[in-house]
């Protein structure tokens, strides 16, 4: 699914409230479907469980749902973001992540 489109159909969704109320909303969300996902990776990781993939799916698509209310609230595009976010860490690693380009940080100079 185009991620704009995402954004669209998950504002109608939501709960209608003023940006204050929003904006707690989808961070107080956030932080709990973050949890919901670490629970996941733990039972996998600390555990020996078999990785719930099914699970991990539902947890950030939850996640991304909170993170569009965030964005809807603040007339920040989704797209626009993630373009943005991708031709930030191009420019820091411009071949591939490396330590030494995480330090240096090419994009803030």
């Amino acid at each position: 699914m185009n991620i704009f489109i995402y954004q669209q159909l998950a504002e109608k969704t939501e709960k209608q409230m003023d940006l204050p109320g929003r904006l707690q909303h989808g961070m107080l969300g956030i932080i709990t479907e973050a949890g919901e996902l670490g629970d996941t990776i733990k039972k996998h990781v600390i555990y020996g469980q078999e990785l719930d993939v099914a699970n991990l799916q539902e947890e950030i698509g939850d996640i991304l749902w909170y993170l569009a209310v965030i964005a809807n609230a603040t007339g920040i595009n989704l797209s626009r973001a993630a373009s943005d976010n991708i031709a930030k860490l191009q420019k820091r690693y411009p071949e591939a992540y490396s330590d030494a380009a995480a330090a240096a940080r090419l994009d803030k100079q």
